[in-house]
């Protein structure tokens, strides 16, 4: 690179990568009830029960996630412009790339509004609405992981066509993004099961599928910090 790469504002938005992650497991998971989240057979009275004694704190965690949704969409247009300095910019993985982070930010946005719902007024509805708003919002979430694989696979195939000596993404990280995008394949079964590894709860679901996605995101960030050093010295 000749060193002439206006990076202004590069780092900073990078940085709403990791600032994503920790006010999503905070406000998502740990305010609204969703890091674990009830298992699908769960009566729907416990459910709403929760939602009703708790729903100040449910309003507060789903108004909080959505504010800072786009957070995860400015952050993937960071790692897009680092990916520009590897393949050209008009290349069909860049363009891949930011729309997969714009559209796993809408799959952010209108979940966490379904929460929201079943916490605006939980006294006025039946216990079973709030559960079948619960359930729509794990089935969003969950069965949208396409969007994001799109970004994935992306970044993964763009970052592994550097040809330096030293890529400004290790062949590694690029390999294990590609591995999670399709890891997310394991959510088509997850409306199967109502409880076990393999539901919305479950150790394979959840904490394996949910937790390397939410791993990779300040991985690729510490790396694109230092990949925009590297672009500003010209390297």
């Amino acid at each position: 690179m000749d060193g002439t790469v206006d990076t202004r504002y590069w780092r900073f938005c990078a940085w709403m990568g990791p600032l994503f992650v920790l006010v999503f497991f905070v406000c998502w998971g740990l305010l609204g009830h969703n890091f674990p989240p009830f298992t699908p057979d769960t009566p729907a009275s416990v459910v709403a029960a929760y939602f009703r004694e708790n729903a100040g704190s449910v309003r507060l965690g789903m108004v909080v996630a959505m504010t800072f949704a786009p957070a995860y969409g400015v952050w993937g247009y960071s790692i897009a412009k680092v990916l520009e300095q590897v393949i050209d910019k008009d290349n069909i993985l860049v363009q891949l790339a930011r729309v997969g982070a714009a559209w796993t930010t809408i799959t952010v946005l209108v979940p966490t509004s379904f929460w929201l719902t079943a916490a605006f007024r939980p006294e006025a509805l039946p216990d079973w609405m709030i559960q079948m708003l619960y359930d729509m919002a794990w089935l969003l979430i969950d069965l949208a992981y396409a969007v994001t694989s799109v970004q994935l696979f992306a970044l993964g195939i763009g970052f592994l066509a550097d040809k330096r000596k030293v890529p400004l993404v290790p062949k590694w990280l690029a390999w294990y993004g590609i591995w999670v995008g399709f890891m997310f394949i394991l959510e088509c079964v997850m409306p199967y099961f109502r409880n076990g590894a393999l539901a919305r709860s479950g150790v394979l679901n959840f904490w394996i599928e949910f937790l390397i996605w939410m791993v990779w995101v300040p991985l690729l960030t510490v790396y694109a910090i230092k990949a925009i050093g590297r672009i500003e010295r010209g390297e």
